[in-house]
C-alpha cells in the first residue's frame, strides 16, 4: 500500500507501507527523498492518506 503524510514537517512525502504497529503506526519506506531524510520511516496512521 501507498501512502503519502499530509501533517508535520514531512508532509508531501510518500512511500510504500512495509510494516504496521499494534498502537497505530506505519512503517514506510521512503519513495521521494529529500536530501538528508532517512530511507525507512515511521509514522501515524492519522497523519497519512492513501494514494493509487
Amino acid at each position: 500500500m501507498k501512502i503519502r503524510i499530509t501533517k508535520g514537517k514531512n508532509k508531501g512525502t510518500r512511500g510504500r507501507v512495509v510494516g504496521v504497529y499494534t498502537d497505530g503506526r506505519y512503517d514506510i519506506n521512503v519513495t521521494n527523498r529529500k536530501p538528508n531524510q532517512p530511507k525507512q520511516m515511521v509514522v501515524k496512521m492519522t497523519d497519512c492518506e492513501k494514494v493509487r
